[in-house]
């Protein structure tokens, strides 16, 4: 075997012999909680219908032929016209002036850390933000600072060791996809009058689920107005797959100019574009979803007993067991029983806080969050 390529065989070796390996795997049929289909848009064959039947009127409308690839960035050859019409009524119904498209949120917040983040300016981070967030801010050049999960008191004594004219960013999650829990967003807007920093949300886990339509929490708070900027993601609550950068028109065409992903990345297909438009259109029918949702949600509350649960209001629940071995081991028996779930062990979570990570769904049957309580809660 070439050196190269003992090297990397020696380091999964070492993952292997510590337990923290990682691997592809498919879980038989069964109960689904571990997916991001919060409201079933993704396996839902009455929606596929809509969406074919939307993208087929739209076909004729735009006078399309092939939506097969679209042979090129969006700088060069890619730009078919359903982007811009996709953007524009995104921004519309999520409230912004602009809106850009990226082929995934990880592309999406990598792109925009790096590209914001200069010299001389400062980023500020909730700890527990997603590793595509922390991915782009190793690529700005803006100093670095952290402050702890959900404390802002932390994150005020950050803020006051600069001056005021110092350009800061003060990045959060709506809702974070580990613990669950919730920024308090209309703090953090206050405190950035307060010393002066710009805050950027990302809403991968509100989009969809909160506020009217789905437009997310921002819009929920009304706040929308007085963010920076919003990353609403398409592959968890809308069933489908890319994400938007909400923000100003500077913002938009600064992205276009600086964001790395944007440009060097072939656009994504136009049948991709035409299916987004179709759920888009229909996404203020969904209210019903987003209701048993919240019911599903206010259940599984009602339902829980033990303080391994990490307290959470949200569809993303976290019952931690520490230690790999173990939380694979009940992650294991789970399945055995018909759930499907999966063990989020470290190094994607601190050692300690490794954890079964429940996803709640609007389709979810109570009979199955009591015997998937229970088992969780047994023995423990």
């Amino acid at each position: 075997m070439k050196k190269n390529i003992q090297i990397l065989q020696d380091l999964l070796e070492i993952r292997e012999n510590e337990g923290l390996l990682r691997g592809l795997s498919q879980l038989e049929e069964g109960i689904d909680f571990y997916s991001n289909d919060y409201l079933g848009l993704a396996g839902s064959q009455e929606i596929e219908k809509k969406i074919t039947s939307f993208s087929n009127t739209l076909k004729r409308k735009l006078n399309i032929c092939t939506s097969l690839g679209s042979t090129g960035s969006r700088l060069i050859s890619g730009n078919h016209p359903i982007f811009e019409l996709f953007e524009s009524e995104c921004a519309k119904f999520h409230k912004a002036e602009a809106a850009l498209f990226f082929g995934s949120g990880f592309e999406a917040n990598v792109g925009l850390l790096a590209a914001i983040g200069l010299e001389n300016h400062v980023i500020i981070c909730d700890k527990l933000i997603h590793a595509s967030l922390v991915d782009g801010l190793r690529l700005s050049k803006a100093e670095k600072r952290i402050f702890k999960h959900n404390d802002l008191a932390d994150l005020e004594k950050i803020l006051s060791q600069y001056p005021l004219e110092t350009p800061k960013w003060v990045i959060v999650e709506s809702i974070y996809s580990m613990d669950g829990d919730e920024a308090n967003l209309v703090i953090l807007q206050d405190l950035s009058k307060k010393y002066n920093f710009e805050l950027i949300v990302d809403e991968a886990h509100s989009g969809g689920i909160y506020g009217p339509n789905g437009e997310g929490k921002c819009v929920e708070l009304e706040l929308e107005k007085e963010i920076f900027a919003r990353i609403i993601t398409f592959g968890k609550a809308w069933g489908y797959s890319g994400a938007v950068v909400l923000g100003s028109k500077t913002l938009k065409n600064y992205l276009i100019n600086f964001a790395r992903p944007f440009i060097f990345s072939t656009a994504p297909t136009i049948q991709h574009l035409i299916d987004l438009s179709g759920i888009l259109s229909i996404q203020s029918t969904f209210s019903s979803k987003r209701k048993e949702l919240y019911k599903v949600i206010n259940f599984f509350n009602e339902q829980k007993k033990s303080t391994n649960w990490l307290k959470s209001n949200t569809a993303i629940q976290s019952f931690i067991i520490p230690g790999n071995e173990n939380v694979r081991k009940k992650a294991e028996l789970l399945q055995t029983k018909g759930f499907k779930v999966k063990p989020i062990v470290y190094p994607t979570v601190p050692k300690g806080q490794e954890r079964i990570r429940i996803t709640l769904h609007a389709f979810q049957k109570q009979e199955d969050i009591k015997k998937i309580i229970n088992l969780l809660e047994e023995n423990e």
